[in-house]
């Protein structure tokens, strides 16, 4: 696991090859822990799924740009 964004906690995790596990964790206000998980697949067209609110995707491309090049996305 790398940890890509140390103030909110974002890494990104090998889970097979090629498919990459994106987790953002948020702090709710009863003390509790969420995380957001995002999916990246690294083929010829590589894909993003993307499962979190908009505003969290500077957290996400900036763990897709560990990776490859967010511009390569294709999906």
């Amino acid at each position: 696991m790398t940890i890509t964004n140390n103030q909110s906690g974002t890494n990104i995790y090998e889970v097979s090859d090629g498919i990459y596990r994106i987790n953002t964790p948020v702090a709710s206000p009863d003390g509790g822990g969420f995380s957001f998980n995002q999916y990246l697949i690294v083929d010829d067209e590589p894909l993003l799924f993307h499962t979190g609110p908009r505003k969290m995707f500077p957290l996400v491309s900036e763990a897709v740009a560990n990776v490859l090049p967010v511009e390569r996305l294709r999906y």
